[in-house]
């Protein structure tokens, strides 16, 4: 079936349900379903900083200082996400809209906004005593960013995510995707396949450590693939308040070969 007969059907389906019923009991269903999405919403608003540094195949370091800013929503099985940086990069790499590549060889610096990422995910199965979670998610960066922050161009990216809780305290978690970046002038940036996999920890309800493996294929010729490990802790320290911080630490020419962050988030 294809997606216009889909969604004819369903428009059809819904039209003549609403025809069928007494009106009361339509406007009950109807109520009924906000009732229920209102129940199962949640959202995330969030701010924080990042540093990084790393030589990227240069002779001397690029170093980045990022202010991020994001939105979330989960509605029931879907997940919308939005998020947008201000940079500050100083080095001779090129920042070329998330990742850095060898540049001209001349340190420079640039700062201002970088590019928006927009993201969807729908959880397509629950956390079960056996299978674990799976969520399909697609992502896009708008260029948005500042001159010298970016391609100028449109990127994206598609993941299948899993996870599965052993106990109330351990969990495992990991994806499985690719991505696709525009070409930056006359450097030829490369597709490739991601992955990451990660442990958590809860040694209380409102505490969590843990650490994460990322991957990235090589995406520029003359750098290896993207490596990292990130170990990370967050605290809920209120109702509606969290903090969480991260290290990173590379171990490949295209990582970074250390940084870390905080972040604060408010949610509901």
């Amino acid at each position: 079936m294809n997606l216009a007969s889909a969604t004819a059907g369903g428009s059809v389906a819904l039209v003549v349900a609403c025809v069928a019923a007494p009106a009361g009991a339509a406007d009950a269903g109807f109520f009924s379903m906000l009732q229920g999405l209102a129940q199962s919403t949640t959202w995330e608003v969030g701010a924080g900083v990042d540093y990084s540094t790393g030589r990227y195949g240069e002779a001397s370091d690029t170093t980045v200082l990022s202010v991020p800013s994001s939105a979330s929503v989960q509605v029931d099985r879907l997940r919308l996400e939005a998020s947008i940086p201000y940079l500050e990069v100083k080095g001779p790499g090129a920042y070329v809209g998330g990742v850095i590549i060898p540049g001209s060889g001349t340190s420079m610096s640039n700062s201002g906004v970088g590019d928006a990422t927009f993201g969807a995910s729908w959880l397509v199965s629950r956390d079960g005593d056996v299978w674990p979670a799976l969520e399909v998610a697609g992502t896009f960066k708008a260029p948005t960013a500042a001159s010298g922050l970016g391609t100028g161009k449109w990127d994206y990216g598609a993941s299948l995510n899993l996870y599965h809780s052993f106990s109330p305290k351990f969990m495992l978690f990991g994806a499985v995707g690719y991505q696709w970046l525009s070409d930056f002038g006359t450097f030829q940036l490369e597709n490739g396949v991601t992955g990451s996999a990660g442990l958590n920890f809860k040694p209380t309800s409102d505490t969590a450590l843990g650490a994460t493996f990322d991957y990235r294929a090589q995406y520029f010729q003359g750098l290896d693939a993207q490596e990292t490990v990130s170990p990370y802790a967050l605290w809920n320290f209120s109702d509606h308040w969290r903090v969480t911080g991260y290290g990173t630490i590379g171990v490949t020419t295209s990582s970074p070969r250390i940084g870390g962050g905080i972040k604060l988030t408010i949610f509901g």
